[in-house]
């Protein structure tokens, strides 16, 4: 076949073609392309380096789809690339990613061409650990993470290296240096070499103490070491190695308290003189570098500034430490996390964020900025941007249960209940649900929403289960306390009510806005005596320009409690409207207005209940309703509403109503039709009298009027009615006497006869 020459446009041309079956996986398109190159190379322009380079850096990766790769003619190409001035870091990662064959010599150019390349050095130190040069990985990995201390697949591979050294060391028949293993088994957590080591008498007082100390972190609660801290190891002359130990175990626990007793301003740096011809020499750079103290104070710093964040809140301290952590390494990404806490602190959230960002552009992890932006949207109610970053944080990170309490309190406070209620149930039964997890704080998120819904039994399970992570009477635990109180107050439990609140008052964590609650309790005496440290409601204790709920609700009982009834119901009303359990805090402003006997606000009271909580309005509020129509003579409402209360409830109305002659609902009935002239239904009302084993004498005279005024002939009736009286208590007249004589007589007369 005659060879058909090119000019450079066709070439370059078919390297464009050649990239792109290479992209799209089309290696056997590919191959005949790489043929036509190859033989029209000569058009390439000699002095356009670019064009070979392109090339060049092609055929490597045309070489790699084969499966015996000829790294020879690989590493010829790269060369090639060295030649012509054209090599960039990327080629150097592609030929030294084939670790387990690609030589040493190319490594060592690699590396010192671009001592900062992190992705070289865990390549060359994944060739060492293949080799088992374990010490020269350590120190490659030690150098790589000085310079990207969150660089996490170099941590994970150093720490497997130092396992794999460690288990070298501890398995050969030749004695191993008792400093080097201890460093070993400090760095992978090894607790059996550790303890073993706690017998070596080959190691100094220091290094026993840490390896005591170490023993002694694994093995015990945090709430232990925190107790042993205090007593004994803070006493001691720590090693710095030790201290570090101690305080990232605090850190890890949240302990900031020990943190800043531990962690104190490292000494400066001493940074290597960046000079080297040799790989040699290049070793004994990353080793000095390793050996400078860099990370150690940077971590120094970070742990200083944590320290005054979550524990000191000393913003002087926050400040000092971000401010020579920046200066150690200007784009530290957690110094800038640092910046935006100090932010934080200050309410200053628009900074805050602004600060993540900065952090984020220079390296911080994309789930830990999502995190952080969880928090202020949290402190500005942003509760749909919080929804918005925990869906962006899922799309890419499985559901925590920090991202999920954020969830489902953003769907709380958008009163989603339904959609809250299936995101903390997934949380509690999907996740494991250690002491220091969000787990309590679901608890209460779902206590919250049974609250809302009146669930109280379900409330107090979640109760039980929130306060099993906390001590008994330390503060979370009253907290819980507290929530409940209300609880049994709007549950009209008010004997247990007293019980919960005597004990967080005793505990001195109840809430100033739950002492009124706690003071109308002991006022009425609901079977508990107000303690002797509890004043008496006043006045003076009253919210000027109540806004809240709790503003009203408190400020109706202290009316209620100092006899300001009027005021009092006036207050409880208000506060049922701005309450999730309407019905109790209406019929609460009910019991106010009529203590207060205020007729008409009752009566106002009971229309509202009836158009605000219809499922509220049962037989006691309609009857109180009719009753207090009675009472302020409006006789034809009073009528229809007792009309309606027998028609609604007619067995509870005869069956369970109270008989007293002097309570009794017919009796009312009767004097409303009486006061109304209605003279018919007054009779028929008290003829309902008559049927009681013992009339009342009242109701007998009554009726006796009625049936002589009517001129209705009811002898027999007569007869019974006079019958009646003579056999009660009260003195006959002499006429009803002789009158009682004659109706017998003509009754004989008439009927007998």
């Amino acid at each position: 076949m005659e060879h058909i020459s090119l000019s450079r446009e066709d070439v370059i041309a078919y390297i464009q073609r050649a990239e792109a079956l290479y992209k799209a996986n089309l290696y056997n398109d590919l191959q005949a392309v790489m043929t036509i190159i190859k033989d029209n190379l000569e058009a390439l322009d000699e002095d356009n380096h670019t064009d070979y380079a392109r090339y060049y850096r092609l055929y490597m990766l045309y070489i790699s789809v084969f499966e015996d790769i000829n790294i020879p003619v690989l590493e010829s190409y790269l060369n090639a690339l060295i030649n012509i001035n054209e090599v960039q870091a990327s080629d150097f990662e592609f030929v030294c990613s084939y670790y387990t064959t690609c030589q040493d010599y190319v490594f060592h150019k690699a590396l010192m061409l671009y001592p900062q390349n992190e992705t070289l050095h865990i390549h060359y130190a994944l060739k060492l650990k293949e080799e088992q040069r374990f010490e020269e990985a350590i120190t490659t990995l030690k150098y790589i993470l000085e310079c990207y201390p969150s660089l996490t697949e170099a941590r994970f591979l150093l720490r497997d290296i130092q396992a794999a050294l460690l288990d070298q060391l501890c398995s050969s028949a030749q004695e191993s240096d008792a400093d080097q293993l201890l460093e070993l088994a400090s760095s992978t957590h090894n607790l059996d070499v550790l303890k073993g080591l706690q017998l070596d008498d080959r190691l100094d007082q220091t290094n026993l103490q840490l390896a005591n100390i170490q023993v002694a972190l694994w093995e015990n609660k945090s709430v232990e070491v925190l107790k042993q801290w205090k007593t004994e190891w803070k006493f001691l002359d720590l090693s710095v190695t030790t201290q570090i130990v101690l305080a990232d175990y605090a850190k890890a626990f949240m302990l900031y308290e020990m943190v800043a007793q531990i962690v104190k301003t490292p000494a400066t740096p001493q940074f290597p003189e960046v000079q080297y011809n040799t790989f040699t020499q290049y070793q004994n750079y990353m080793q000095a570098l390793v050996n400078a103290g860099w990370q150690q104070a940077q971590h120094s710093y970070v742990q200083i500034g944590n320290a005054a964040y979550y524990y000191t809140k000393n913003k002087t301290v926050l400040e000092q430490a971000i401010a020579q952590g920046l200066a150690l390494t200007p784009n530290n990404p957690l110094f800038f996390v640092l910046k935006a806490k100090s932010f934080f602190l200050e309410a200053n959230y628009k900074d805050t964020g602004a600060m993540y960002h900065v952090a984020f552009k220079n390296g911080l992890r994309t789930s830990e900025y999502l995190l952080y932006l969880l928090e202020i949207n949290s402190r500005i109610e942003s509760w749909q941007g919080i929804l918005d970053i925990v869906a962006q944080f899922h799309i890419k990170n499985p559901p925590t249960l920090k991202t999920l309490y954020f969830k489902a309190r953003a769907l709380v406070k958008l009163q989603q209940f339904d959609d809250a209620l299936v995101v903390i149930n997934d949380a509690l039964t999907g996740f494991p649900l250690p002491p220091h997890s969000y787990a309590p704080w679901f608890y209460n998120l779902r206590m919250s929403i049974h609250k809302i819904n009146q669930n109280y039994d379900a409330f107090f399970e979640d109760l039980n289960s929130e306060i099993y992570y906390y001590q008994e009477g330390d503060s979370e635990y009253c907290s819980t306390i507290n929530m409940a109180i209300e609880v049994l107050l709007e549950k009209e439990d008010y004997e247990e009510c007293y019980k919960y609140a005597i004990y967080n008052h005793e505990q001195e964590y109840l809430l100033p806005e739950l002492y009124p609650v706690f003071q109308w309790i002991c006022f009425y005496d609901f079977l508990n005596e107000k303690p002797e440290d509890i004043n008496d409601a006043s006045i003076d204790d009253l919210i000027p320009n109540p806004i809240t709920f709790t503003d009203y609700r408190n400020n109706g009982l202290i009316h209620w409690m100092t006899g300001d009834t009027n005021a009092g119901a006036d207050a409880l009303v208000k506060a049922a409207s701005l309450a999730t359990n309407k019905a109790y805090y209406f019929k609460l402003a009910l019991a106010c207005a009529k203590e207060g006997s205020n007729t008409i606000k009752s009566i106002d009271i009971c229309e509202v209940i009836k158009t605000e909580t219809p499922e509220a309005y049962d037989w006691n509020i309609e009857y109180d309703y009719a009753n207090l129509l009675y009472l302020a003579k409006r006789y034809d409402q009073a009528l229809l509403a007792f009309k309606q209360l027998l028609k609604s409830y007619p067995d509870h109305s005869f069956f369970n109503f109270p008989k007293d002659q002097n309570n009794m609902l017919l009796q009312t009935l009767k004097n409303i039709t009486k006061a109304l002239s209605k003279v018919e239904d007054n009779v028929k009302y008290n003829a309902l009298f008559l049927s009681k084993d013992q009339p009342s004498v009242s109701a007998l005279l009554e009726h006796l009027e009625w049936i002589d005024t009517s001129k209705t002939d009811a002898l027999f009736s007569r007869h019974n009615i006079l019958e009646k009286i003579m056999h009660s208590d009260t003195a006959f007249e002499n006429n009803q006497t002789e009158r009682l004589k004659a109706i017998k007589s003509k009754i004989s007369t008439t009927y007998f006869s």
